[in-house]
């Protein structure tokens, strides 16, 4: 939010700023990292289409995460992650039987119980803050210190 504050850009230029440099590292990175390589992988026009599709979908994901940065703190955006996260490890467990050990159920918990703490602890906050703004903003038209004060100006400027 604040990169994108400071240069007043919208979201699709931020990307256009950062993503050319990740994907440099990322092309640099991959062939160190990737155990059958590039260069071994059986190229069917099946395996392009899937792999431009997931191209697309990762384009999508970044997309979304550069919207979501340009408008809330990274804090909650990490939030956001672990969220998801959490998620994604219901959805395995519902619709794959997955299994996770009760350590992981715990921190998966934990990070939504996090989550929803501190969603109720920001909008309390932010509650506060528009309260106090909005009692900042009222002014008395008399009160009882104004009408003293006026009560004795009008006596010092009477002759």
């Amino acid at each position: 939010g604040r990169v994108k504050a400071v240069y007043n850009c919208s979201t699709l230029a931020l990307m256009r700023a950062v993503l050319p440099y990740s994907i440099c590292v990322q092309a640099a990175m991959s062939p160190l990292v990737d155990p059958p390589g590039i260069l071994d992988f059986a190229w069917t026009w099946e395996a392009v289409f899937w792999i431009a599709l997931s191209g697309i979908f990762a384009f999508l994901v970044n997309f979304s995460g550069f919207l979501v940065m340009g408008n809330i703190s990274a804090l909650a955006h990490v939030l956001l992650g672990q969220l998801k996260t959490a998620i994604i490890m219901i959805g395995a467990a519902v619709l794959f039987g997955s299994k996770y050990t009760p350590s992981q159920l715990v921190g998966a918990i934990g990070a939504v119980v996090a989550i929803i703490l501190y969603s109720h602890v920001t909008i309390k906050e932010k509650k506060t803050d528009s309260d106090r703004d909005k009692d900042d903003l009222t002014i008395p038209l008399v009160s009882s210190s104004s009408s003293k004060a006026m009560k004795s100006m009008n006596a010092a400027t009477t002759y």
